[in-house]
């Protein structure tokens, strides 16, 4: 069996090839020119070079597919609305063509639970897979356009490709470069750090290479057809027990003060604008309301249609990152932020 997986050089495509690999079907994966297909080939896929909007690549990547596993996405949660539906809505149309094109049997799509409105997750309730949400607002751009891309996929005329949709928790893990861009800059290079709110509130925690697992199965359970998934994990993990851990991973002090999310809120909105390049990515509306409002994911249809369960808990998977993180970056990257690890 063949199958085409996009955004191979990203945290949860790489993961996902060495997950498919282990099945023992052949891997091919697009991988944008300048992009690290040195990455991909040593995790044993077949590189073909091209991008979203380059149709002849994405015909060529396609040709004798059985699956294809779409994961490839802008992924930052500050921009402009435009250039996010450029690549999550125009780049999944573009590969939905293709694929339906050249005969692909199944098309799953990896989406978000980010595509969930910040006022539903705001009143607390258990959200699952038939739970419906009115599209994300203006401001959380990211959550948006993958909004309006799983309509495309579920609206699009598809021929005989059957179509997945798999929304993922809040993951974590290692080649998350989140911990570097934005994670060290917050414990370890600002002074004032503080829960939102009281730190209680549940965030749907998902260790990525339960996530792969759980998408491998989406593509090959032949009942998974037309369904909407979540996977999400089976732990309750708060911010206040996420925020001790990212502490304690990078040899710093634990957070000691709250503030209302209200303000968190207002200081975000101010953020978008004052901020400047990475830094926007903390301070903005979407992070607060990603960290700060209760994720209470229910997935019991998913896990029992896929027979599939998270095996990773909470704390082997974060020791697990900062592994990566340590090996990866070295104690150089925070020689400047004055926190001896």
């Amino acid at each position: 069996m063949n199958v085409l997986v996009t955004g191979g050089t990203g945290f949860v495509g790489s993961h996902l090839i060495e997950q498919l690999l282990t099945t023992g079907v052949n891997v091919r994966a697009l991988v944008r020119p300048g992009s690290n297909a040195a990455m991909v080939r040593s995790l044993g896929a077949r590189v073909v070079t091209g991008d979203l909007n380059d149709v002849e690549a994405l015909g060529a990547a396609c040709r004798d597919c059985d699956i294809v596993y779409h994961a490839a996405a802008r992924v930052e949660i500050v921009g402009k609305q435009k250039e996010f539906d450029r690549v999550n809505v125009g780049g999944t149309e573009n590969l939905l063509r293709a694929g339906r094109a050249e005969g692909v049997n199944r098309f799953v799509y990896i989406s978000s639970c980010g595509i969930y409105h910040p006022k539903l997750l705001a009143t607390g309730k258990e959200i699952d897979e038939t739970t419906t949400s009115p599209e994300p607002p203006r401001w959380f751009v990211y959550g948006r356009a993958k909004y309006r891309a799983e309509n495309l996929v579920r609206e699009f005329d598809t021929g005989k490709m059957e179509w997945v949709i798999v929304r993922l928790g809040y993951l974590y893990g290692p080649r998350n470069q989140t911990m570097q861009r934005y994670l060290e800059r917050l414990f370890l290079r600002m002074r004032f750090r503080a829960f939102i709110g009281d730190g209680s509130n549940e965030m749907a925690m998902l260790y990525v290479e339960d996530a792969a697992r759980a998408i491998t199965l989406a593509g090959s359970c032949p009942d998974a057809a037309g369904k909407i998934l979540i996977a999400g994990g089976n732990e309750r993990v708060t911010q206040k027990q996420y925020f001790d851990a990212l502490a304690d991973g990078f040899g710093v002090s634990r957070i000691k003060g709250t503030i209302p999310y209200w303000f968190a809120f207002l200081c975000g909105w101010l953020g978008e604008y004052a901020a400047y390049g990475e830094a926007r990515g903390l301070f903005c509306r979407s992070a607060v309301a990603l960290t700060g409002l209760p994720q209470k994911l229910q997935c019991r249809f998913t896990q029992d249609l896929l027979g599939w369960r998270p095996k990773v808990c909470f704390d082997d998977g974060i020791r697990r990152a900062f592994d990566w993180y340590w090996a990866e970056y070295g104690e150089k990257q925070v020689e400047n932020a004055g926190n001896p690890r």
